[in-house]
């Protein structure tokens, strides 16, 4: 099902050169129980993610900590800056969890797009956060167009298969079933676009309210609450399902306990160095011409490449840290680490408790199959989520399997709305383990992506076969 998005009354109103570049990320710096964002100096944090950059990544994060990087597992040398997503796994049809790896690490978009503002670069200090790991189903009462409608659009999932029909960036809304994953045989990418409107401050206590999507998600004009605009950027991180198409059944899911993709997020801590960031905006080698079908190409940027800033893959990849929770999470697990029930499972939560005097603390609930170690605490709860959903024009095909003895589903904390976002329109039903219902209905999707789809038919290396980007100006 193809779906497009007019926005003729968002055409970008650039003037001069605006600069746009791919960038690719090797493989993960670590995979670890660590959220500095939404829980500084908790270790575990309450679920696994897969991180790359800088590689003094730590359980708490700043500008100066992450300018002591002695290396980083993105392209461009001067960037040590911290991107993260949630780890994805395998459940197997015995119960067995194991981890489903990145493929070619990550790539990371600058994008042009202003709808008329001067850009800023990202401030020291400043931090971010798009998608909401507690949401399990889309949420209908959102005027198209709102804030809180843009952020459920700016994530989604895309599957690459060479040899079939392309797709759209992030035409898919949630995590394919195991049998239709088959059809993703060059792998599952997962697609976030980062809000670009900004308050001004460099965090805020949920780590999206200080930012705003402009009217077209990646374009477009920014509300009166945040005129300042900064880069656009996106995510675009790809897993090698196919290892697991062997398997007679299963089900994919995110370390949140997830399936459905819904509460699919990216975190991102600026570490740039703050001077060649601005020199790369401002040169104009750096922009694709209108007319390349593969623009963003970032080795033909000047600024980058005059500076010897662009580094090898081996050299990305051969960037690693320490594990911080003195923990490995490929499993196989029986139960994914930390208190995260998959699905409509129900998980008894162990006794929170803090972090050791050391910073660390004993992983809870995960037990690796061949492990009988005994069952430690949980980690203490993330401060008070916020409510982007991700919402799906295919409606995830329910399949028959066997339940668990009780069935009361996974609560996200109480989700909260800014005073300009529509209120969600939701059921809650209090139990030992909370769970907001949101009502699933199919919405007309259209996208802004039209001009932008993989178009990749034969293996090619990762940077030249995500989106294809076409420059849109007034």
């Amino acid at each position: 099902m193809k779906y497009s998005w007019s926005f003729a009354a968002f055409a970008l109103l650039s003037s001069g050169v605006d600069a746009f570049w791919r960038m690719q990320c090797g493989s993960p710096l670590l995979t670890d129980m660590v959220d500095p964002l939404v829980q500084p100096g908790t270790v575990p944090a309450k679920h696994i993610h897969n991180i790359m950059g800088g590689s003094a990544f730590d359980s708490t994060i700043s500008f100066a900590k992450l300018q002591t990087s002695s290396c980083t597992t993105c392209e461009v040398i001067g960037d040590k800056s911290s991107y993260w997503v949630p780890t994805m796994y395998f459940k197997k049809s015995s119960g067995e969890i194991v981890q489903v790896p990145q493929k070619d690490g990550m790539l990371v978009y600058y994008l042009p797009e202003r709808g008329g503002n001067t850009v800023e670069m990202f401030p020291e200090g400043f931090g971010m956060m798009a998608g909401d790991p507690t949401f399990r189903a889309m949420n209908s009462s959102n005027a198209v167009g709102s804030e809180m409608y843009n952020r459920q659009m700016a994530i989604g999932f895309n599957c690459l298969n060479y040899a079939g029909t392309p797709e759209g960036f992030g035409q898919l809304k949630t995590i394919p079933t195991f049998a239709d994953m088959k059809n993703c045989a060059n792998g599952l990418r997962g697609d976030i676009t980062f809000p670009s409107c900004w308050n001004g401050e460099n965090d805020s206590s949920d780590h999206r309210s200080h930012m705003a999507y402009p009217s077209g998600i990646e374009d477009g004009t920014c509300p009166d609450t945040h005129k300042r605009r900064l880069i656009t950027m996106k995510f675009e991180t790809l897993w090698d399902v196919a290892q697991f198409f062997s398997e007679p059944d299963g089900e994919f899911l995110l370390s949140t306990g997830d399936v459905t993709g819904y509460g699919y997020h990216g975190d991102f801590y600026n570490g740039w160095d703050s001077a060649l960031l601005l020199a790369a905006y401002k040169d104009p080698t750096c922009v694709p011409p209108v007319t390349t079908a593969t623009g963003g190409v970032i080795t033909d940027c000047n600024t980058f490449v005059s500076r010897n800033q662009i580094q090898s893959m081996d050299d990305m990849d051969k960037c690693k840290r320490s594990q911080i929770s003195d923990q490995t999470y490929a499993g196989p697990f029986t139960k994914l680490p930390g208190c995260n029930p998959i699905g409509a499972e129900t998980e008894e939560c162990p006794a929170e408790s803090s972090t050791t005097s050391n910073g660390k603390a004993i992983l809870a609930n995960a037990k690796p199959v061949s492990s009988s170690s005994t069952t430690p605490v949980a980690p203490p709860p993330s401060p008070p989520a916020q409510k982007p959903t991700t919402i799906s024009t295919t409606t995830r095909k329910a399949k028959p399997k066997p339940k668990p003895t009780t069935t009361s589903k996974v609560a996200p904390p109480p989700v909260s709305s800014a005073p300009a976002n529509p209120v969600l329109n939701v059921e809650s039903k209090p139990k030992k383990v909370k769970e907001v219902i949101v009502t699933v209905v199919e919405t007309i999707y259209e996208t802004i992506y039209s001009n932008a789809v993989e178009t990749a038919t034969t293996y090619v290396p990762h940077q030249a076969r995500h989106r294809r980007f076409r420059r849109r100006s007034a």
